[in-house]
Formats: C-alpha cells, structure tokens, sequence
C-alpha cells in the first residue's frame, strides 16, 4: 500500500477531492452540456455499479481525498442513488459529500439527500426567467427548482450553491436578479464565466462576461470579498449590502489550476485528471477485480499527468473536446 504523503502531484498539489459522475442521463437537454446532434447515451453496462464506485471511493480516501462530490448528467435520475449517498457519506476518512444537480428533482429529494448525509448542494440554474430556462435546456422547471433550492436551505443543508453560467447578451442581464436570489433564500448565487469549449453554436468568445465586469454590475451592492474557507471551493465570495452573498469563479480570465486538488472519475469508469483536457485513464477493469493495488498505481499515473495549468486560453491552439460535459461530470 503506497503512503498516504504519496498522494501528490508533480507540481506539489495533494490529492483533496474527488468528483464522482454517477450516470450520463439527464432529463434537462442544456445547450453547452449535451450536443444538439447524434449524441448517445453510454450503454447500461458501460457504466459503472455502484459496488465499484465505492470500492473506488475506498481506495481514493486512502491516498487522501477526504471530499466528495456526485454529479451526472443528472445524479438524481439514476436509481438507488440516495441509498448509494448514504453508503459513501459512511467511508472513513471522508468527511464531506456533496451532489451538485439541476434542481429539478430537489424538493422531491432534498430531506432524503439530508438524511443520507449529504450537507451541501450544488444547483445549476442559468436563468430564473422560464422562457429561458426552456431555450438552455429544453424544459421549463424554473417554479420546481426554486421550490427544491427553498426546501433545501430550509431544512439545514448548507452551504446551498446556485450556479449560473453568466453569457454576455443571454442572461447578464440577470446579475442583480441572482443577487436577490441569494438574499431571499440564504444561499450563495455564484457567477460562472463562459467556457466556449462545448457544443452550444449559438455561443462562443464574444459571448464570454469576465468576473471583475460582474463584480462592477454589483456596485450598488457594495460587495465586501471574504476570507477564503474550505467551502469557497475556485470561488471568490463576496458579502452584499442585501444580506446575499454571491461568488465569482473565472476559469477564463484568471485559472485556479495553481490549486486544484482534485481527479475525475467518469461514469464509465475513467479517471480524468482535468476537466479541460481529453487525458483519461480506464480503471473500469481494475474496479472490478478490486484490484487495489493497480488502483493505487492507476491514481498515482492520472496524478503525474496532471499540468500546471489548462490550455483552454491558448489562441494558438483549436480544441475539439471529444466528450461532452454530459459523460465527463463537470
């Protein structure tokens, strides 16, 4: 068994935190998530039980990682999910397991997710007006999401994350009403800048809205930016003169690859050291034989191919990234 002090990168990042895509299914269609042509879900026996997921989860949390986050596609669609949370929330050595979902399904979830163990959420919601919910992602569900982001703060989930990816001449006009939204129901709207890299033809560079522009659209706010703490995760919190509190997370303007601590596992079964590179390691067969050294190897492997930075910003370089957000798990 290797040491747990092992557990580092070339470039001297310990191995923290774990984000974990459970399923590629989804019952939203958003536009920079899932391509509008010839996509096609993974088969069923492509992806990964939940037996092996844990075994994994074991493993990482002997090398160090001690968060856990649960995505999708849409993490709350697959069966036996709040069953499989409350199993991972138990492995020793984690101390945090987080799910990050489109709210769709929350007020239906939410004390259930609770009582599992899971004390912080993640909503991803780019609009509170419906029309434009239903252009991003096929449906209108804006009245079901703010019923689950409301229950969820209620009943003592915190922190309760709303993160919004913030697209120039789409929804900034929106910054203020998000503002509001994280005052009226104590939770922390993020602002998410534009990464151009996916599948939405509608959008792309023009599009992009830098942090310290959203920052200035808050003036009226007074925002007050606040000490850093283990919840901040890449955001920049800052305090407003309403109560809210909002973060600001800039993967364009000013990358926080410098502190990434963290590995992907995909729902079929790869490791993916970065969410901006196509890198991935297939660990699916070694799951299954519960080979724990091989696994042990495998991580480290993905850890030294780590870079010091994503190259996503590089005009001289054309990315044609061949998964898309929807199978990698944000």
């Amino acid at each position: 068994m290797n040491n747990i002090n092992e557990a580092i990168d070339s470039f001297g990042r310990r191995l923290k935190y774990l984000r974990i895509s459970v399923t590629d299914r989804c019952n939203f269609r958003c536009k920079y998530c899932m391509p509008n042509n010839d996509f096609h879900m993974l088969e069923c026996d492509d992806i990964l039980r939940y037996e092996d997921i844990l075994f994994a989860a074991e493993v990482f949390s002997k090398l160090g990682v001690n968060r856990i986050r649960v995505t999708g596609g849409e993490p709350l669609v697959r069966k036996g999910i709040i069953e499989f949370l409350s199993k991972l929330t138990k492995i020793a050595n984690i101390n945090e397991v987080m799910v990050t979902t489109n709210g769709s399904l929350l007020y239906k979830y939410a004390q259930d997710l609770y009582n599992a163990g899971v004390k912080r959420l993640n909503i991803s919601l780019d609009s509170l007006k419906p029309e434009r919910n239903k252009y991003i992602t096929g449906f209108d569900k804006t009245d079901d999401i703010l019923k689950g982001i409301e229950l969820a703060s209620s009943i003592g989930i915190r922190p309760v994350k709303v993160n919004s990816v913030i697209i120039r001449d789409f929804n900034d006009d929106e910054i203020e009403d998000f503002a509001n939204l994280a005052a009226k129901y104590n939770v922390i709207c993020r602002f998410i800048e534009f990464m151009p890299i996916g599948n939405a033809d509608d959008w792309g560079q023009d599009n992009i809205i830098y942090g310290d522009d959203i920052i200035k659209r808050l003036a009226k706010y007074e925002p007050v930016e606040l000490p850093r703490d283990i919840n901040s995760g890449p955001a920049v919190n800052y305090k407003l003169n309403n109560g809210g509190i909002v973060g600001i997370i800039t993967p364009i303007s000013n990358h926080f690859c410098s502190d990434c601590d963290k590995l992907r596992l995909t729902s079929d079964g790869k490791i993916r050291p970065c969410l901006l590179s196509d890198k991935e390691i297939d660990i699916k067969d070694v799951l299954k034989k519960r080979d724990e050294d091989m696994l042990i190897n495998m991580i480290m492997e993905s850890l030294d191919s780590k870079k010091d930075k994503h190259s996503v910003t590089d005009t001289e370089q054309k990315y044609d990234f061949k998964r898309t957000m929807s199978k990698i798990g944000g």
